[in-house]
């Protein structure tokens, strides 16, 4: 009786399946530069962050605010799928964990644009992750600031430089002593000559 009553147990053990890790994963979004002039470019990377387990499939969607457009997108070297007009569907042949790559692409501001831009990454899937949290990142619209200060900058080192060589008394200082050895020189020259008039007038 005990050893059907133990077979019974170990049997139930067999067929009740054991509890799965659950898998554990992020997605970030970075851009650079993260602030941009009108018709400039900014580019993004989507990658992961997995844990407990491997991925080998990704699907997600990127919006844009009105003043942004896309100039290109491509997937990283071993993921393949669609990724075209911020829609990717990307797989991979090898089960990707820890931190990795999966997409990137290119953003432009619009010529026109008055205001920051604001880009929005929906994941709908990373393998077998529950659920991954919405990224937004803004790109910032540059100010004429930055390049004004340059400029200013610039203009000053210019206006040193100038300066040093308008000062530089290397050449001028010389000036004084030659106007006195050229005196001291028709001195002795006016000198000898009047002594030499005496000594005629003698003989």
């Amino acid at each position: 009786m005990k050893k059907l009553f133990y077979s019974l147990i170990l049997l139930s053990l067999l067929i009740i399946p054991g509890k799965v890790m659950a898998i554990s994963g992020t997605v970030n979004l970075n851009c650079t530069p993260v602030s941009i002039f009108p018709n400039d470019t900014s580019t993004c990377t989507i990658a992961a962050d997995v844990s407990d387990g491997t991925v080998s499939e990704y699907t997600g969607t990127v919006k844009l605010s009105d003043n942004l457009k896309f100039v290109s997108t491509s997937a990283v070297s071993g993921w393949t799928g669609t990724s075209a007009n911020g829609i990717f569907s990307l797989k991979t042949t090898e089960g990707k964990s820890d931190s990795f790559e999966i997409a990137s692409f290119v953003v432009q501001m619009n010529s026109d644009s008055t205001t920051s831009g604001t880009i929005t990454l929906q994941t709908t899937k990373l393998g077998e992750v529950a659920s991954v949290p919405v990224q937004t990142k803004n790109i910032n619209l540059a100010t004429s600031t930055a390049v004004t200060d340059t400029s200013d900058g610039t203009n000053n080192e210019a206006e040193e430089d100038t300066n040093a060589d308008i000062k530089n008394p290397s050449t001028g200082s010389s000036i004084p002593f030659m106007i006195i050895g050229c005196g001291v020189i028709g001195s002795i020259i006016v000198y000898e000559f009047v002594g030499r008039r005496k000594k005629i007038y003698k003989i």
